[in-house]
C-alpha cells in the first residue's frame, strides 16, 4: 500500500471515532433531557395539572432540536466531501 492510502485510512478511522463520540454525547444529552422533562412533568402534574401542556410543548421543542442535531451530524459525516 502506498503512503497516501495509509494516511487516508487513518483519517477515516479518526473521523469514525469523532462521529461515535459526538453521537454518544448527543444521545446522552437526549436521555438526560427526557428524564428531566418527565420529572418536571410529574411535579407540574401534582402542583398545577392545567399547565402540563406547557411542559409537553417545551419538551417536544427541545427533543426536536436534539433530533435535528443528530440528523445533521449523521449527514455531515456521511456526505463529507473532503476526499
Amino acid at each position: 500500500m502506498e503512503k497516501g492510502g495509509d494516511m487516508y485510512m487513518i483519517v477515516h478511522i479518526l473521523l469514525g471515532l469523532l462521529l461515535a463520540f459526538v453521537l454518544w454525547k448527543l444521545l446522552k444529552i437526549s436521555f438526560k433531557t427526557i428524564v428531566w422533562l418527565v420529572l418536571i412533568g410529574l411535579i407540574v402534574a401534582l402542583i398545577a395539572p392545567g399547565m402540563l401542556f406547557v411542559v409537553g410543548g417545551i419538551g417536544f421543542v427541545i427533543l426536536s432540536v436534539l433530533g435535528g442535531l443528530v440528523l445533521l451530524t449523521l449527514f455531515g459525516f456521511f456526505f463529507l466531501d473532503g476526499d
